[in-house]
């Protein structure tokens, strides 16, 4: 993968508010998969997607521990965060195509899907649905094999400067702990740069059990992130 000359990392833990479409191509899902099982979305952000899964007749969970907010605090962190993220998309228009006001084409569909999650999440907190658990990798609150499908997007491999070797290895493993299936994406930061540590990851996976296979997608946000890693267990 060649990293563009313009490409700049965002910084700090971004909240994003990927849609349920980009969701399903990232990480290479059909229908079927989504209504197969019980579904995970860690860490699900302002996603709609576990809503929407909801809404086709699945069953979804995400877990976050910005769900710890109330939705006030919650909706003007969101807010907050696709400034961030509109700001920075400005500024890598060969990354981000942008339209005729400089803002970012697919700025307003992650707006309409932050909207349909927050009017969600409101309703878990009136209703005390279960939907939303207040939770972090690499410790969740699940039981074994509570899920068919885990996916986690634009958390691990985003932020190395976060997150090391160790973390990687027991968040993938408490992921496959709980699912049957993980699929992971993208396999580099936000400055285009590929995981370095991946291959002694994928090492260590096999020799306990877990096989990996890298899947070739289309990526939504940023065309280059163009990999997805499917795990599972032997």
């Amino acid at each position: 993968m060649n990293t563009s000359p313009s490409a700049s990392a965002i910084g700090d833990i971004v909240i994003t508010a990927r849609p349920f479409a980009d969701y399903t191509a990232q990480f290479a899902l059909t229908t079927d998969d989504l209504l197969a099982g019980p579904v995970l979305d860690c860490a699900g952000g302002a996603s709609d997607f576990a809503a929407t899964v909801r809404s086709l007749g699945g069953t979804a969970v995400s877990a976050d521990p910005v769900y710890s907010q109330s939705p006030s605090h919650l909706t003007h962190r969101v807010e907050r965060d696709l400034n961030r993220v509109r700001q920075w998309t400005a500024t890598q228009p060969d990354r981000f195509p942008l339209d005729e006001s400089g803002q970012w084409t697919h700025a307003q569909r992650w707006n309409t899907a932050a909207g349909h999650f927050l009017e969600d999440f409101r309703r878990d907190r009136n209703e005390n649905t279960g939907h939303y658990r207040a939770a972090s990798l690499p410790s969740l609150p699940f039981p074994d094999d509570s899920f068919t499908l885990a996916v986690s997007g634009f958390l691990l491999f985003t932020y190395p400067g976060h997150f090391d070797l160790a973390f990687h290895l027991a968040a993938i493993r408490e992921l496959a702990r709980i699912a049957t299936d993980v699929r992971l994406h993208p396999l580099n930061d936000s400055a285009q740069n590929p995981c370095p540590t991946l291959p002694r990851l994928v090492e260590h996976l096999a020799e306990e059990g877990v096989k990996a296979e890298f899947l070739g997608v289309q990526g939504q946000s940023d065309g280059r992130d163009d990999r997805t890693l499917l795990l599972t267990r032997q």
